[in-house]
């Protein structure tokens, strides 16, 4: 016990006579730091997920409207987005937010010059943590902007 204690202690001594008193404060700092990346983590609000369509309609009911991001998984919860208006809130792909948050939504191609053009539906949130939600709707153009229509039809109602 004692050598784990007097190891360092001397190699910090060492530190401090060879590099200067500036190396100590940045040992110093190091541990600080730490302190504050892990009070912030903790401080973070913790993100309300759900597994299953029962699960949400247990807890709010019906929702206002539902927007199908995926017509292949209507069914699933991860393929869907549900409204709830007068609660202030809205279920995207499982994970429970704001309406009021939701800034605006665009359409955008996610291509490369190597791939086929998919494409995604673009949420800009007020939340400085997670200031945009990118929800991949598929290959079909007119889809997607149907889909990003008919979010933003709920989104500028808010505003």
């Amino acid at each position: 016990m004692k050598r784990a204690i007097i190891l360092p202690a001397v190699a910090i001594i060492l530190l401090a006579v060879y590099a200067g008193p500036y190396l100590l404060l940045l040992l110093l700092a190091i541990p600080i730091g730490y302190f504050f990346v892990n009070r912030l983590e903790k401080a973070a609000p913790k993100r309300i997920t759900y597994a299953t369509i029962e699960e949400v309609e247990a807890k709010y009911g019906q929702p206002d409207d539902a927007v199908v991001l995926n017509a292949t998984r209507a069914n699933e919860l991860q393929a869907l987005m549900l409204f709830y208006k007068a609660l202030d809130k809205v279920i995207v792909c499982g994970e429970e937010m704001r309406l009021s948050d939701m800034e605006g939504v665009m359409m955008k191609n996610m291509a490369t010059p190597y791939t086929v053009d998919e494409y995604a539906v673009v949420i800009a949130m007020k939340d400085k943590q997670r200031p945009t939600i990118h929800l991949r709707v598929g290959y079909d153009a007119a889809l997607a902007g149907e889909i990003a229509s008919q979010i933003d039809k709920h989104v500028t109602k808010e505003l």
